[in-house]
C-alpha cells in the first residue's frame, strides 16, 4: 500500500530509517493542504471510464463514489429523513440553504470515509456527473435547483462547508467532450424514454435546441455551455482551482492525460493497467449509435424493469450524426468554448471544438 501512494511527500520506508521516515511525513502533511476535489461531470463525458478504470487506481480509498468500493458503505446512501438528500448530487437540487444548515455534516461523512490519519494523500476525490445535470432536449424535468445562479450558490455553500470541516482547498475538476458528439450520445441515452426515436426526431430536438437564445434558457441551466460553467467554478473557488480536461485527449494523448490527472489529483506514482480506452456501449462506428431498448417499466429502486428492443417497436435501431448538423452544432457553442479556452490556456481547436 505504501508503493501505491508515493506522491507529495509520501517516502519509501525501505529506502530510509523509520526515524527519518516519520520526520519527511510530518512535513508532507503540514506542506501539504487537505483538498477537496470534485469532479463535475459532465455527463456523457466518460464519466464511467473514469470511475471505473482511472480513479479508483490513481486514488485508492480516496476516491469515494460511483465505481469506488467504499460507494456501497452506509454513509454513501444518506439517510433521506436527515439531510433531505441520499446521493451527492442530490443537495445540489436543493437551496443553497442545504449546506449552511447541513452541508457540514454532509460533507462530514464523506471525509471520514477517506484515511487521512496516515501517509496517504491529502485529498479526497468526490465525482459526481448529476452535480451539472443536463437537460439536452426537454425530455426530462429539470429542478429548480439546476439554474446557472443556483448551481453558483451549491458549489459557493459547498466551498464553505470543505472550509469548516477541515479541508483547505477545494477544487473542481470538468471534463469537456465536443457539443456534437455529446448531443448525439445524450440522444441515444435518453432515447428509452422517447417512444418514437429516430433520425428525424434526434435532429428535430438538435435543431429546436440550437434556435433558443441565452434567454430562454435562464431558468433552465443548460450546462453544455462551458464557458458559463467555467465562469461559475472560477468565481467560485478561483481560476487557479479549476482544471478543464476534453476527454478526446484520452485517444489522442493518453500519457499526457493520465500525467496531466494526476497533477489535478496530487498524485505522482503511475498506477500500473490504466486503459487508455473508454468504453462506449452505444457507439456503432464513426459517428453512428444504436438506440436504447424502449423502456416500458421501471421499479421505484431500479430493481425491476421491462424493455421492448427496437425490432419489436418500429423504432431505429441507430441514429447518424451527419457532417451538416455536427458543423452546426460546433457553430454555436464555439464562441463559448473559445472563450474558455482563451481562459484556461487549453486549445480546444485542437479537437474540433471550433467549426
Amino acid at each position: 500500500m505504501a508503493g501505491d501512494f508515493a506522491q507529495a511527500g509520501v517516502v519509501d520506508a525501505s529506502v530510509y530509517p523509520s526515524s527519518r521516515v516519520a520526520r519527511a511525513v510530518a512535513v508532507a502533511d503540514t506542506s501539504t493542504p487537505r483538498t477537496l476535489i470534485v469532479h463535475v461531470g459532465l455527463p456523457k463525458a466518460a464519466s464511467s471510464y473514469l470511475h471505473g478504470s482511472i480513479f479508483p487506481q490513481l486514488m485508492g480509498g480516496h476516491y469515494v463514489m460511483p465505481g469506488a468500493a467504499n460507494a456501497k458503505k452506509a454513509a454513501y446512501l444518506f439517510a433521506r429523513n436527515r439531510f433531505g438528500v441520499r446521493r451527492f448530487s442530490d443537495a445540489f437540487q436543493k437551496s443553497g440553504a442545504f449546506w449552511g444548515r447541513h452541508g457540514d455534516s454532509f460533507l462530514r461523512q464523506y471525509k471520514n470515509l477517506a484515511p487521512f490519519n496516515g501517509p496517504r494523500p491529502r485529498a479526497l476525490l468526490i465525482s459526481d456527473e448529476a452535480v451539472t445535470r443536463v437537460n439536452h432536449f426537454g425530455i426530462r424535468a429539470m429542478p429548480p435547483a439546476f439554474s446557472a445562479a443556483q448551481l453558483c450558490a451549491n458549489l459557493s455553500g459547498l466551498r464553505e462547508s470543505a472550509h469548516r470541516v477541515g479541508f483547505e482547498r477545494v477544487r473542481f475538476l470538468m471534463m469537456t467532450r465536443r457539443q456534437d458528439k455529446l448531443l448525439a450520445a445524450s440522444y441515444v441515452q435518453l432515447s428509452r424514454k422517447i417512444p418514437y426515436a429516430s433520425q428525424r426526431d434526434f435532429e428535430r430536438r438538435v435543431q429546436r435546441l440550437l434556435d433558443r437564445s441565452p434567454n430562454e434558457l435562464e431558468h433552465q441551466f443548460f450546462g453544455m455551455d462551458y464557458g458559463q460553467l467555467y465562469d461559475c467554478f472560477a468565481e467560485t473557488v478561483g481560476a487557479e482551482n479549476v482544471s478543464v480536461m476534453p476527454i478526446e485527449m484520452i485517444g489522442a494523448d493518453f500519457p499526457g492525460f493520465i500525467g496531466e490527472m494526476r497533477d489535478v489529483l496530487d498524485v505522482q506514482h503511475a498506477a500500473d493497467g490504466l486503459s487508455p480506452t473508454p468504453a462506449n456501449a452505444r457507439s456503432r462506428r464513426a459517428n453512428r449509435w444504436g438506440m436504447r431498448p424502449l423502456l416500458l417499466f421501471k421499479s421505484r429502486h431500479g430493481r425491476l424493469q421491462f424493455t421492448l428492443p427496437a425490432r419489436l417497436t418500429g423504432r431505429a435501431s441507430e441514429i447518424e450524426l451527419g457532417e451538416s448538423l455536427a458543423r452546426s452544432i460546433r457553430g454555436h457553442f464555439g464562441p463559448e468554448n473559445r472563450r474558455m479556452a482563451a481562459a484556461t490556456g487549453r486549445d480546444l481547436g485542437a479537437y474540433g471544438y471550433y467549426g
